[in-house]
């Protein structure tokens, strides 16, 4: 009589190799965080201002890229 350990299971698959599984650098999870800031205060402020003006310009972006830069550098 087969016992339950003898038999493979179903749902069972072979666990991946370690190309697969592999994160980014650390220093590239970091640096694209500091790219778009940059991004977002070279482009996304002078079209804010075009769009809506200087004062909703100013507060939206100290607004939105300090909580950014907040919640990233929190620990």
């Amino acid at each position: 009589m087969p016992t339950a350990s003898a038999s493979p299971k179903r749902g069972a698959t072979k666990p991946r190799g370690k190309a697969s599984a592999k994160a980014p650098p650390a220093w590239l999870a970091r640096w694209w965080k500091v790219l778009l800031l940059v991004v977002l205060a070279t482009i996304g402020l002078p079209f804010a201002h075009a769009l809506f003006g200087e004062i909703v310009a100013l507060l939206g972006g100290a607004m939105l890229l300090g909580f950014l830069l907040g919640r990233w550098t929190a620990r």
